[in-house]
């Protein structure tokens, strides 16, 4: 099952989880917001889905409207998103 992760470094998280609740992810998938429990700003948003959805999945991601949310949520941390995906083994 392919997994995505979106790792945010935030400078205030609450400030980010408005803005994620107003652009959630996609409606594919299971999504979990995981925040750090040493660094309270850290922010890891994962996604497992089926093989099937993950071009959409990345569609989404690189849709312009999500450019815009990633830019503006780089001004709000302390290094840029990282978006990581991963396999099972």
């Amino acid at each position: 099952m392919p997994i995505v992760a979106v790792v945010h470094r935030l400078k205030n998280f609450d400030a980010w989880f408005t803005q994620f609740k107003a652009n959630p992810p996609p409606k594919v998938g299971r999504w979990r917001v995981l925040r750090g429990a040493d660094d309270r700003n850290r922010a890891h948003v994962v996604g497992e889905m089926a093989a099937s959805e993950v071009t959409g999945v990345k569609d989404f991601l690189a849709s312009p409207h999500m450019q815009e949310v990633f830019k503006n949520v780089n001004a709000m941390s302390t290094a840029p998103v990282e978006i990581v995906w991963l396999d099972e083994v």
